[in-house]
């Protein structure tokens, strides 16, 4: 008997059978027409995902993947398809144009809403991946007085200081049991930089490290008879304080919707359903609250004046009673837009600064003559900072004519790519680099491989934009830097003779787009800076940084939020103790 199928269950079938096609074929990219891509790509499911994803795999990097496409192609600019029923990704490796439209092509390019995908989960109310909009502007006035130059003087140095020395401390136990073999420093490295803009921010350090130096300083950590000179001496761990995995926890989670076809849907459910980023999201929020709670009631008080002010609470929560006052209106320090400001600004400020630091660890160990030379440069800048008398004072460190420091601190910002790109958003319909960009088009600009540490790759003058080709001299790089050098480690390419004869650091000698550019630049990087310029002078004065084997000495790094090393390993030898 023939086995009959019912018209409606055949209707169902077909249905689903029509939808499974409809899907697949919305699922094969769509190119923007004229821009370089690679053929495969374009022609299966999920574009370029499968060939990303190994990749990743295999060097646990995402952004050099687009930066491969490139030099793979043969050209500057080229389109990648990483989103399934998404638009195309532009990538753009050619810092002049990354340049031009950071800088100078603001009406067309925008705040891209892949920002929103990394961060609208854990700070949906931060100016970081707004738009420049009223709000982005309010936003950034409520902040600004965190980058002034008496916050960061005055305050945000202090702290820093006071927080890193635990550090120092740490590394001297550390030398001590070590007696001159190589130890991992990563872990050590980010607690001090979640500890110092922790105490910059609430006025207290977090104690991640003062957590491991209590244990250590307990601790019975016998080495073992066999161990060679090159062997890794391996420390035991204490807990981390409840508030520091909460913080480096939600910072982290960023990476899922960067790594995830699905983005910011991916990262929701992450911080709704798995615990243990539920309980994080639930402390930092009460947390926040509850400093700016306590800031509030300093403040409040008639008698309280700028001269109190002692971390970035404070003074966000002492801004948002001006702005109130000259808006005519109560002040609102509790709220969502002031708790992700203040938790963006610990976010941001210590994940980025610690991979830099440890970039910058790992290229003065490797360059020893460079190391050397900061060191001396550092003694002369700082005069009684001998051995033995201790070291300058953060306000000394911040105010200083240190312009080899300054160089070495740029170099390593340029050589680290910390960040590994900056995100635009075509806002209207424009071209680039001779090719039509369609409105709501995400333009990826790589910060390393070709033009920035690497030799350019061809781009016909005729080419670029108007603003690109017309730039003001004041706007130039001034530097004359061969292009076969670009992958060296060189702070000298930072330094100009002034008109006295003296060596002078030179920003615009060329470039480096670790901090973006233009109006949308990181509003952190005067910060950052700071810290950069208070920890490597204190480490540097403090320990010699000693030659490592070569497998402890590779340049592997990860991606997560930023772009980090692998693995970090120091030889330390406590200066004070030396001969």
């Amino acid at each position: 008997m023939a086995t009959l199928i019912s018209p409606s269950l055949a209707l169902v079938v077909a249905g689903l059978l029509l939808l499974g096609f409809v899907l697949y074929r919305a699922s094969i990219p769509t190119p923007i027409p004229g821009i370089p891509y690679f053929a495969a790509s374009a022609s299966r499911p999920f574009g370029d995902v499968p060939d990303a994803m190994r990749h990743l795999a295999q060097t646990k990097q995402i952004c050099t993947f687009l930066t491969q496409r490139c030099v793979e192609l043969q050209s500057p600019i080229c389109q990648v398809f990483m989103r399934p029923f998404s638009k195309p990704w532009v990538v753009v490796a050619d810092s002049r144009e990354a340049q031009d439209i950071m800088g100078r092509r603001t009406r067309e390019f925008d705040r891209s809403e892949f920002f929103g995908d990394l961060f609208s989960g854990t700070v949906p109310h931060n100016q970081v991946h707004m738009k420049t909009t009223d709000q982005w502007r309010w936003n950034r006035r409520l902040m600004a007085d965190t980058m002034s130059p008496a916050f960061l003087q005055n305050v945000a140095g202090p702290q820093v200081a006071a927080a890193f020395a635990d550090l120092l401390e740490l590394w001297r136990e550390k030398c001590k049991i070590a007696n001159g073999r190589p130890i991992s420093v990563a872990d050590d490295v980010m607690e001090a930089m979640v500890d110092t803009i922790f105490a910059s921010s609430f006025g207290a350090s977090s104690a991640a490290n003062r957590a491991q130096l209590d244990f250590i300083t307990q601790a019975d950590i016998p080495l073992p008879s066999t161990m060679g000179v090159d062997d890794v001496v391996e420390f035991p761990k204490a807990p981390h304080p409840t508030v520091y995995d909460a913080i480096t926890g939600l910072t982290e989670s960023s990476i899922i919707p960067m790594q995830s076809p699905l983005g910011r849907r991916h990262h929701w459910f992450a911080l709704t359903f798995y615990p243990r980023l539920r309980r994080a999201r639930k402390l930092v929020e009460q947390l926040m609250y509850d400093k700016l709670d306590a800031a509030w009631n300093k403040f409040s008080h008639p008698s309280a004046s700028d001269a109190d002010i002692k971390c970035a609470a404070e003074l966000i929560v002492e801004r948002e009673a001006k702005l109130a006052a000259k808006e005519s209106r109560a002040p609102q320090y509790k709220t969502p837009i002031v708790r992700d400001e203040l938790f963006g600004f610990i976010m941001a400020g210590h994940e980025t600064t610690a991979s830099t630091l440890t970039w910058g660890l790992k290229l003065l160990t490797q360059h020893q003559e460079i190391q050397q030379k900061l060191r001396e440069h550092l003694k002369s800048a700082f005069g009684g900072a001998e051995k033995g008398s201790g070291l300058p004072s953060p306000i000394e460190i911040g105010k200083a004519q240190a312009p080899y420091l300054d160089a070495v601190i740029e170099e390593i910002l340029r050589a680290s790519g910390t960040v590994a790109m900056n995100v635009r958003v075509a806002v209207q319909d424009t071209q680039l680099l001779g090719h039509v960009i369609p409105k709501g088009t995400d333009i990826f600009m790589l910060t390393q491989g070709p033009s920035y540490t690497a030799p350019s790759l061809p781009v016909q003058e005729s080419k670029r934009s108007k603003t690109s080709q017309q730039v003001p001299p004041n706007e130039r790089w001034t530097g004359d830097w061969k292009e076969s050098t670009l992958s060296a480690f060189d702070p000298d390419r930072w330094l100009r003779t002034d008109a006295m004869g003296s060596k002078a650091f030179d920003p615009q000698s060329g470039v480096q787009q670790t901090f973006g550019a233009g109006t949308r630049g990181c509003f952190g990087k005067k910060l950052a800076r700071l810290m950069l310029r208070i920890t490597i002078t204190s480490i540097i004065l403090t320990f010699d940084l000693q030659p490592l084997p070569q497998n402890l000495a590779g340049f592997e790094a990860v991606d997560v939020l930023t772009h980090r090393p692998q693995y970090v390993y120091l030889r330390l030898a406590a200066l004070e103790n030396k001969e």
